[in-house]
């Protein structure tokens, strides 16, 4: 996968990107959402849940000589797919903003039950 957009050497000359999907239409590829397997699914959140992990991705391949799915490469958040809304149907930059937004309003009205149960600041 190609790390970002913007594919540049310090020099700022181009790096050929052979299976970068941000040149997918210039090389053949076609870049389109998917809906891995209820199992990957189940995998991934068993995979996340025992890593801690809130927000994030797994990369996963199929070994084609056993069938077995092989997971790596995980992600607090990815960048690989340039125009989200259209590839997968929604903002993934969004949906993690809004969850780090609430996650820190809960964090807040929890310190201040806290801080109202201990009977106010010291």
């Amino acid at each position: 996968m190609c790390p970002a957009d913007i594919c540049q050497n310090t020099r700022g000359e181009e790096l050929t990107r052979i299976a970068c999907p941000v040149d997918a239409p210039k090389s053949g590829m076609k870049v389109e959402g998917y809906e891995p397997p209820r199992q990957v699914i189940e995998d991934v959140e068993r995979i996340v849940e025992l890593a801690g992990v809130e927000v994030g991705g797994i990369e996963y391949v199929v070994d084609d000589r056993t069938g077995r799915q092989l997971y790596y490469d995980v992600n607090a958040l990815s960048n690989f797919v340039a125009d989200p809304v259209r590839v997968i149907g929604f903002n993934p930059y969004a949906r993690l903003a809004d969850f780090l937004i609430g996650e820190a309003q809960r964090h807040e009205a929890n310190r201040n039950e806290h801080v109202a149960a201990s009977g106010g600041p010291r």
